[in-house]
Parts: structure tokens; C-alpha cells; sequence
């Protein structure tokens, strides 16, 4: 078992860089340099552009980092939008129906909760929105005794109208509550997140609409705590949302599987993603 999951995968982005000759650290000197083709669509810049995540500018913009998770989004994504194609990635991550758009750090506002509103990294708008929370290096790091000052969830309890319908999602966010400072056998998961995004896409869309937790599989002793704990979550909420998991690793098996696809692309992310995990 590897010592460090997470500077593993960190150590292996520094190795894509020196072998494709980028002369960086941890942060690149552009976020072109950090993406396929050196190019976003103008869509997916104005759409990280008005998020809060301060992915696009200053020296230490988030996208500028070898092991971003922003960044590992856009290569995998950005592609099919900048080809026209959206609906052919849209079925690779099992969304229902046609997709007539996707959008990056898409909002949804928790009806009657103040402050930073959740905020997907992907969705897809078919018949059915299909929402993407993706994870790379967060997998690998500990979430428990988060306090409630960080998670709020005591303060979405005290709005009822929220959960209507999601009992067992709230049962389980008082389970977290009571817990909030002990250690809890959500370690790598960070539950409070995902209950704050279906909050926040429940408000938006009722119960009509499914979630994908998308993550970056490294063989470890973290990714097999991590999966248990999926399947504990999964178990808890069972049958009041369609929620979802796919590995990175299993996505790109489906896009590979994709014709008429630039040869380019396939590499760019099997020397830089795949090949070491």
C-alpha cells in the first residue's frame, strides 16, 4: 500500500510536467499550460470566471496547479464541447435523454440558506439534469470532525421544507450533527458536501434529477475505505435519489470506446492521468 495516496498523485503530475517540458513546480505559469490544447471554450471561461473559486487568475490560480481537480474536469470535458459533441460524453457519464447543453460550476441556492450557494462541477441538462461532483486528490484526505461552522448543516435542519421528501437524508445529516466532533465512519467522504449539493439541486429541481460522484481511483488503503464509505452513503439515502458512482479510470474506458475521437486527446490524458493509477 502506498504511504500517501495523494502525494502520489501529486508526484505523478510532477512527472507529466518534466516529461512534457514545463518548468514549473506545483503551479503552472499559465492555465493553458495546465489543459489539453492549451484552450478553453469561452462558455467553460466565463463560467469558471463568475464562480468563487479563484480558478483562472493570479500566480496560484487553482487551475494552474498540476493535481487541480478543476483542471482534471476541464481535460476530460471541455473537449467534447469545443467538438460540438456534448451528448457523446453525456452518455458515457450515464446521463438520460438528449443533452442540449452542459455547464460548468452551475449555482443552485438552498431555499432560505444565506451565504455561498452549492455549486456542481459539471452538469448536464437532458430530460433528467444529470449534476457532477468530481473529486482527484480530495479523495485522499480526511473529512471527519468537520465543525458546524464549516458544514451548516445544523442550519439547514432548522428549515424543514428542504428535506421534504428525503427523510432519510435527514436522518442522516442529524446523525452527522450529533457526531460533529468525533470521529465518524465517513472519514474520506465527505458527506456534508453531498448533502449540501442534492440540497441545493433538489431546490432547483425537486426530486427530478440524478447525481454522479465521479472520483480519481488510486489502489490504496484510502480508495478502499473510500468505496465502503460510498456504499454506506448510497445504503443511508436508498431509494430517495439517484445517486451514482464512476471512477475516472472506468470513464475513460467508456470514452475510449467513443469513435471519431482525436488521437490527441487519448493520449494527452492516458500519459497524464492513466497511466500510473
Amino acid at each position: 500500500m502506498r504511504r500517501c495516496t495523494a502525494d502520489y498523485i501529486v508526484n505523478c503530475q510532477l512527472r507529466w510536467a518534466a516529461e512534457a517540458k514545463i518548468p514549473i513546480e506545483a503551479y503552472t505559469r499559465t492555465v493553458e499550460e495546465n489543459i489539453f490544447s492549451g484552450e478553453l471554450h469561452p462558455d467553460t471561461r466565463n463560467e469558471y470566471a463568475r464562480g468563487k473559486g479563484h480558478e483562472l487568475y493570479g500566480p496560484r490560480a487553482h487551475m494552474k496547479a498540476l493535481y487541480s481537480s478543476s483542471a482534471l474536469v476541464v481535460n476530460v470535458f471541455d473537449y467534447w464541447r469545443r467538438q460540438n459533441r456534448v451528448q457523446d460524453i453525456a452518455k458515457c457519464c450515464g446521463a438520460e435523454g438528449i443533452a442540449t447543453g452542459m455547464e460548468f460550476e452551475k449555482t443552485h441556492p438552498i431555499k432560505g440558506i444565506q451565504g455561498t450557494p452549492p455549486h456542481l462541477d459539471v452538469e448536464f441538462t437532458p430530460a433528467v439534469p444529470l449534476a457532477i461532483e468530481s473529486k482527484f486528490t480530495e479523495t485522499y484526505r480526511r473529512t471527519t470532525r468537520r465543525p458546524l461552522t464549516k458544514t451548516k448543516l445544523d442550519v439547514y435542519l432548522e428549515h424543514d421544507d428542504i428535506w421534504d421528501g428525503m427523510p432519510k437524508l435527514k436522518n442522516l445529516a442529524q446523525d452527522i450533527v450529533r457526531h460533529s466532533r468525533a470521529r465518524t465512519k465517513f472519514e474520506y467522504l465527505d458527506v456534508p458536501q453531498l448533502i449540501k449539493h442534492i440540497l441545493g439541486l433538489k431546490c432547483s429541481y425537486g426530486r427530478g434529477f440524478s447525481l454522479l460522484y465521479l472520483w480519481y481511483k488510486v489502489d490504496s488503503k484510502e480508495a478502499t475505505q473510500h468505496e465502503q464509505e460510498l456504499a454506506d452513503f448510497r445504503n443511508r439515502i436508498n431509494s430517495e435519489l439517484k445517486f451514482r458512482t464512476m471512477t475516472y479510470q472506468e470513464l475513460f474506458g467508456r470514452i475510449q470506446r467513443v469513435p471519431n475521437v482525436d488521437s490527441s486527446y487519448f493520449k494527452y490524458l492516458e500519459q497524464r492521468y492513466f497511466s500510473h493509477s
